[in-house]
């Protein structure tokens, strides 16, 4: 059985980021468990440069951030709103703690050995901002978790829900299907 885990940025249990969320859980097949954590409930404190991983193995914070680090996952699912032109506060606090594994490559030499992922990006937005700053911060957290992500195939995204909420935008059901097809997760 394939593992999905699903970083939730959004703050909205009813928001489009949800609604995608939701929409991609429905197409996914049953041999694929998933596991979502949000970034506004779990506790996960963001990177403070206390400079522990430079001169030791792992991170001094002891959270739910080793959910993450446990590493069992083959599919990895980074959603999130676009505020400020990038993912939420919370998730790019999960994102800063990922600082931990490349100070232990540089610092201690330490590699680790991490499972080969899929990454599927999903980010919803009004309208106003443009999405790059996010699509790169997902780009470095794809990276630091050995997720391979195209963002040709598995970037499901709707960025006028201003006008038209994610439920209402036609083009959601395509790069769902697309995303799901593209990593042979069909129902």
């Amino acid at each position: 059985m394939k593992k999905m885990l699903i970083l939730n940025g959004s703050p909205h249990s009813n928001g489009d980021t949800s609604y995608i969320i939701s929409k991609l859980k429905e197409k996914i097949n049953d041999k694929v468990e998933i596991v979502e954590l949000n970034a506004y409930k779990s506790n996960i404190k963001p990177c403070f440069d206390c400079r522990y991983c430079c001169k030791n193995e792992g991170c001094s914070i002891d959270d739910d951030m080793k959910i993450i680090w446990k590493d069992d996952y083959e599919i990895l699912v980074i959603a999130s709103p676009v505020y400020m032109y990038n993912v939420t506060p919370p998730l790019f606090s999960i994102i800063t703690r990922l600082n931990m594994r490349w100070c232990n490559k540089h610092f201690l030499n330490k590699e680790y050995s991490s499972v080969t992922k899929k990454g599927i990006l999903i980010l919803t937005g009004s309208g106003y901002g443009k999405p790059d700053n996010a699509i790169d911060s997902a780009n470095r957290a794809f990276e630091f978790l050995n997720a391979e992500f195209n963002i040709n195939d598995t970037y499901i995204y709707s960025l006028n829900t201003d006008t038209i909420p994610a439920k209402n935008d036609k083009n959601i059901k395509v790069l769902i299907d697309k995303a799901v097809k593209s990593l042979n997760l069909m129902n």
